[in-house]
Order: C-alpha cells, then sequence, then structure tokens
C-alpha cells in the first residue's frame, strides 16, 4: 500500500532552525491548513504540540475541528464557525458580512491588505472594523496581514512591512481609545521570516518552511538547514518480463529500447501524483526510471524493487512541472496512508 512517511526528527530539526532565528519559540506559530500542506493534519498536529507550539492556523472549521484539542488558539482563515465551536478555534475577519453574523465573546482575528491585493480589509476601514468589533462584544484576538513579497528580492516586501507597522500604529491608538486590550500583531510567512533581521510582531506564520521548503528567488543561506519532512513511497503490485520494443502503458507511449523487467507500483494521478508523460523524464529517489504515461491508479518502472521512493523531496517534481512544491504535497490525497517515523 503506498504510504507517506514523516520524518519527525527533520520536523523537529525545522522548527529549532526557525526557532533559532527568530530567538523566540513563543512566537512560533505553524500554518497547518490544507492538510499540514498535504502532509497530515491529524499526523502533524501531536508533533507540534509535543513541540510547544501554542497557536496554529488552518484552512477552514473542518480543518479546526480535528485538532481542538492540541493548541490554545487554532485560527481558521476562510469560511464560518459554528456559533458552538470550540472557544479556542477563531475566526479570521476578510469584510462585514462575515462580522455581521458573528454571535457576542467569540475571538476573531482582522486581516488588513497592506498590498497583496487578495484577501482584507482596507487600512482606512480600520476604525469601523474594530467599532463593530467592540460593539458586538467580541473579542479581538489579532489583527494580521499576509505580506506575499516575502520570496522575491523586491522592494515591495519592505513597503509592505513599512504598511504594516503603521497599521499597528493606528490599532493601537484605537484600542486605547476604546479601551480595549492590544491584539497580537503578525505579517510573517516562511521566507519572510527568516530574511528578517528583527521581528518587532507578536507572531510569525511559519508553512511550508516547517516542512522543508522555501521559495525564495534569491540566496537565503539558513534555507540550507531546512529538510523536506515527507517521502512518497509505493509498492510493487506486479511485474512483467518484456523484450526490447514492447509497448507499455495507455497509447504504448513507452517502448523499451532494450530487454527489462518492468513492475507496477500503487499509486497514481488519481493519489495526486503528476500525470507523467512522455514530454516528461522522472526516476524515483534511488534512480529507478518511471515510464510515461502514469495512470489513474498505478505507474511502471524499470525496477524489480518490492517498494520504491517516488520522492524524498517534492522541489524535484515541482521543477519537472515548472510548479512549487506547495501544488506538488497539497494534491497528495488524504487518502494515502501517513506514518510517522
Amino acid at each position: 500500500m503506498a504510504e507517506i512517511l514523516i520524518d519527525s526528527k527533520k520536523f523537529k530539526n525545522n522548527l529549532d532552525t526557525i526557532v533559532s532565528h527568530i530567538k523566540d519559540k513563543n512566537k512560533l506559530a505553524l500554518v497547518l491548513k490544507d492538510n499540514a500542506y498535504g502532509h497530515g493534519l491529524e499526523q502533524i498536529a501531536p508533533l507540534a504540540y509535543a513541540y510547544g507550539i501554542k497557536s496554529v492556523f488552518v484552512k477552514n472549521e473542518f480543518e479546526a475541528l480535528k485538532i481542538a484539542n492540541f493548541f490554545d488558539h487554532i485560527t481558521i482563515l476562510y469560511g464560518n464557525l459554528s456559533p458552538n465551536a470550540p472557544k479556542n478555534i477563531h475566526i479570521t475577519i476578510n469584510s462585514l458580512k462575515t462580522l455581521e453574523n458573528l454571535e457576542k465573546n467569540q475571538s476573531v482575528e482582522l486581516k488588513v491588505n497592506t498590498g497583496m491585493n487578495r484577501n482584507g480589509i482596507s487600512p482606512k476601514d480600520l476604525g469601523l472594523f474594530i467599532e463593530k468589533i467592540q460593539s458586538k462584544n467580541l473579542n479581538l484576538l489579532g489583527v494580521f496581514t499576509h505580506n506575499g513579497y516575502g520570496d522575491v528580492e523586491k522592494q515591495d516586501f519592505q513597503e509592505a512591512q513599512k504598511r504594516f507597522c503603521l497599521i499597528k500604529e493606528e490599532v493601537r491608538y484605537l484600542c486605547q481609545k476604546l479601551s480595549i486590550p492590544y491584539p497580537r500583531f503578525h505579517s510573517l510567512s516562511s521566507s519572510g521570516t527568516l530574511r528578517s533581521a528583527d521581528i518587532k510582531d507578536d507572531l510569525v506564520r511559519v508553512g511550508i518552511g516547517a516542512f522543508g521548503y522555501l521559495t525564495n528567488t534569491f540566496l537565503l543561506p539558513i534555507a540550507n538547514s531546512l529538510k523536506p519532512i515527507a517521502s512518497l513511497w509505493a509498492d510493487k503490485i506486479c511485474e512483467q518480463s518484456l523484450k526490447k520494443g514492447a509497448k507499455i502503458g495507455y497509447g504504448g507511449k513507452s517502448i523499451l529500447q532494450e530487454d527489462a523487467i518492468i513492475s507496477t507500483y500503487d499509486i497514481g494521478y488519481g493519489d495526486g501524483l503528476f500525470r507523467l508523460n512522455e514530454k516528461h523524464s522522472l526516476c524515483t529517489s534511488e534512480g529507478y526510471p518511471i515510464l510515461p504515461v502514469i495512470s489513474m491508479d498505478c505507474f511502471s518502472c524499470i525496477s524489480t524493487q518490492e517498494k520504491v521512493c517516488v520522492f524524498d523531496d517534492a522541489s524535484h517534481i515541482a521543477k519537472i512541472f515548472d510548479t512549487i512544491p506547495y501544488e506538488v504535497l497539497t494534491s497528495l490525497s488524504p487518502f494515502i496512508k501517513r506514518s510517522i517515523i
């Protein structure tokens, strides 16, 4: 049976690396959205809890409820929150519509747009939203933004941080005026965190970095200390002894150049493995050629091994398909078994 192995020592190494940079373990929050970037939410949550993580961010209430017993604060980034949800699950506010539907005493985090122009309220509406939060007897737990320029060496990154500093000043002023506690502030994701020498926020939100990847387009030496924690393994279904010229798979796209033993393995594009065709060249981590075209539930490989490692670093497949490791990892089916080692 195909399986994803999660290396707990490498996960700890990555968290240690990040903490050594930010110099305060209490500032480290993890982003576990989209099934912990494909690694398995219910597998990663206990590891994060054991490390001492207190705050996490997930996609929606469905994910939050799965790990509600592990963390002090779980913020959902999208969707609505049920009135009877556990008190440690909080909702992100991107619009007045979301705010209007909330019950009193719920904790919320207010997202502000600082230049990515995707989600978040306009900075000019801060007063309106914070006053509305107070009038509805809600708890303003956090105010945050997403600096979308952490991966690129452009002035836009610094400009977004300057805008967030001004937002923090205004929020503190409004909180004093309304006699409400200051919220926690956060703006940086993985690359933004690791490129910043002096972090003034209360939290950093680290996602893909915790799993061993960065997608920065400039030199960032600390990235070399991060280790991919997941490896994808497949079991042999059967093998065929074939002669030179034999055609393999749909449409006979692969034609053997010499006699070989071909085995099929139990994972395919239906499991989220990208569909390799005749335009791509890919080998397993051990170096066994994977033959196009990958099928829905299996692939063929020049190998006699009972088990092969399809990849132990998603960056290689991402490069072949001109994408990023995020897409490779989050595409992996939640039905694939995930095991901690």
